[in-house]
């Protein structure tokens, strides 16, 4: 709660100023678009008042920025399934799952690879094995 005190200047037109005046304060007013004389009638400050504040190391130099109000109304018409999620974002739980599908995929790449080097392994074998046994055949041969 802002406690005010009443400006003792103003006469009988009841108008209070803010007993603390905080720099973020200030800083929110001129990201807002309020220049140094509109903080000095929001505030009913005195311009030697206003003077001093902007001379605090945080405010010195500090102007309002210039805000633009566009002509018309602009509406996001867009769907989104969660104000925190742009488009194009996935959440955690998505990435995960698209990762363990693709982990599964890899697994049976890899087992589909490994089937097929033991069958290349088990040909070559039983090749290797006919050619021995047509060497057998053949050395029998000669020896007669």
């Amino acid at each position: 709660m802002v406690e005010t005190r009443i400006n003792p200047n103003a006469g009988t037109t009841e108008t209070t100023t803010p007993e603390t005046i905080t720099t973020s304060m200030i800083l929110e007013d001129l990201e807002n678009g309020i220049d140094r004389t509109g903080i000095k009638t929001k505030y009913n400050l005195e311009a030697w008042e206003i003077k001093q504040m902007f001379d605090h190391p945080v405010l010195k130099g500090k102007k309002a920025k210039r805000v633009k109000k566009l002509s018309f109304t602009f509406v996001d018409d867009t769907v989104h399934t969660s104000p925190d999620v742009l488009p194009g974002q996935i959440d955690i739980e998505d990435a995960i799952q698209e990762e363990e599908s693709n982990t599964s995929m890899k697994d049976a790449m890899i087992d589909e690879l490994n089937g097929r080097i033991e069958m290349d392994v088990q040909d070559q074998s039983q090749e290797m094995t006919e050619d021995e046994s047509k060497v057998d055949d053949w050395v029998n041969e000669t020896n007669y």
